[in-house]
């Protein structure tokens, strides 16, 4: 006990420390709200600008060409659309309920582990088979070595997404942020090294064993200290009488503060999500691929470099989302404070980056090549706008997961994978490029603004404080008439 509370005295003073910083103080301080999403937003960011770093090696350094790099993102897209379903959304299940799973946090990890592992083989292997029918422009997948390399990928790929809200939901940010870095850095070096060999594929290649890189470095760590150590404090509180149990934020949460989900709740909350899931996967993976089959290789690679640089601001809103869900999920009561802490501190930090991005743009594009500015700066420019409105989306999913509203999170994303696609069809043919840009832009405004007019469905009201009761009232008695003789006295 006298260990636990020495580190909880140096953890508060770090905290307090980092809250006298500037600017970012209020981030980095002691509320694990803002601090667990800003280290999961420094995590996606790096990998975000690691990811930029390498796609701009990847053509003018390394010198793939353009219809090369069209074509290996395309398969890239698609590693990452099939990896997703395959993982059947419970990584957005393992940050809702793994802060409070306890003893079954093992059992639940492993089990998810294997169901996304086998999912995962089926569509893989289905896909290479199918592709020259499927998408004829991923043609180059249909041989037996890049097609295995293939497979490989989509199963690592479905692991890294459901390790990350396994580390997210116990409380281990910092762990996320190691991994997107070792990833982002082995891939760098592997597509140096691919590229004096196997230049057709080496971009896929060099994704596919960073990922097992990754996957080798997070599950050592997930299987043999985080998991163990959750399994010694579940332990230890549950010997302690209920007086004594520690009610600190650095303690399991939410472990005695709601009963524990039955299978049955699970598996529908676990199939409504995937739905949603499944919606929001084809609309921010699949343009990729039609942009590729209709415009051509060099216009799928002017796409695929604008959504990469955009996500920098997406993943903002997205993992402020998940440390609500985090915080929120063990007592729904902090879910108002919440959502509004996350849309009060978030918003400037999120305008001021998308300005700048917008501002930048030419610039930006110029890293990746001479040619990508003159054809991508108006898509880029759009897509950074419609990161703004994405707040409130994100903000709302969060709460609609506490709140355990999974119904809700299935139309709200299938509305917006629906008006992507509708707009698709119509603005893309008129407009080009930049009409993916304007269809993102339109979709995320729509979906805010729905939500905004409906919030009471996932804002909750913050909590009536009683009125005090009134004072009572002092009555001064009132002076009567003297009679004659109390005046002559």
């Amino acid at each position: 006990m006298g260990e636990n509370r020495n580190r909880r005295r140096r953890t508060s003073t770090v905290a307090q420390r980092l809250a006298g910083l500037p600017l970012l103080g209020r981030f980095l301080g002691g509320d694990p709200l803002l601090r667990n999403g800003v280290v999961l937003t420094l995590a996606s960011l790096a990998s975000s600008v690691l990811g930029a770093a390498y796609w701009s090696v990847v053509g003018p350094g390394l010198h793939y060409s353009t219809s090369t790099v069209g074509r290996n993102y395309s398969a890239v897209s698609m590693v990452m659309f099939l990896g997703g379903v395959s993982q059947l959304n419970l990584a957005d299940v393992m940050v809702r309920f793994a802060p409070s799973a306890g003893s079954a946090t093992r059992r639940i990890v492993t089990r998810a582990y294997l169901a996304s592992i086998a999912l995962a083989l089926l569509v893989g292997v289905g896909f290479v088979l199918l592709v020259p029918w499927v998408s004829p422009g991923l043609g180059f997948l249909h041989t037996p070595l890049t097609g295995t390399v293939f497979v490989v990928a989509v199963v690592a790929y479905g692991i890294f997404i459901l390790q990350d809200g396994v580390l997210t939901g116990l409380r281990r940010p910092s762990w996320v942020l190691g991994e997107q870095l070792l990833f982002s850095l082995s891939k760098l070096v592997a597509v140096a090294l691919f590229a004096l060999s196997v230049r057709d594929s080496g971009i896929l290649l060099s994704w596919t064993v960073a990922l097992l890189l990754a996957l080798l470095y997070v599950n050592t760590y997930l299987f043999g200290f985080a998991i163990p150590a959750r399994e010694r404090e579940v332990s230890r509180m549950e010997r302690r009488p209920s007086w004594a149990r520690d009610a600190q934020p650095g303690d399991v949460t939410g472990l005695h503060l709601i009963p524990a989900e039955s299978t049955a709740g699970l598996v529908r909350f676990t199939a409504a999500t995937y739905v949603g899931g499944l919606f929001w996967l084809a609309a921010s993976t699949l343009p990729q691929v039609l942009i590729l089959d209709t415009l051509g290789a060099r216009d799928s690679a002017y796409f695929s470099i604008s959504w990469v640089i955009t996500t920098m601001l997406y993943v903002i809103s997205i993992n402020m989302g998940s440390s609500i869900v985090v915080e929120s999920a063990g007592d729904p009561k902090r879910l108002a404070k919440a959502v509004r802490t996350v849309l009060r501190g978030t918003g400037a930090l999120l305008l001021g980056g998308a300005a700048a991005l917008i501002a930048a743009a030419p610039l930006v594009l110029r890293l990746f090549g001479s040619d990508y500015p003159g054809h991508a700066t108006a898509l880029l420019r759009l897509l950074a706008l419609s990161s703004l409105p994405n707040l409130i989306i994100a903000t709302a999913l969060a709460a609609y997961r506490v709140r355990r509203r999974a119904v809700m999170v299935v139309v709200v994303y299938g509305a917006t994978c629906a008006l992507v696609f509708g707009l698709f069809q119509v603005l893309v043919p008129r407009f080009g490029l930049a009409g993916m840009g304007l269809a993102w832009l339109v979709t995320q405004v729509l979906v805010a603004a729905a939500l905004l007019v409906f919030r009471d469905s996932w804002l909750p009201r913050p909590p009536r404080t009683p009125a005090p009761p009134p004072l009572p009232r002092m009555t001064i008695p009132q002076q009567r008439d003297r009679t004659p003789a109390e005046e002559e006295h």
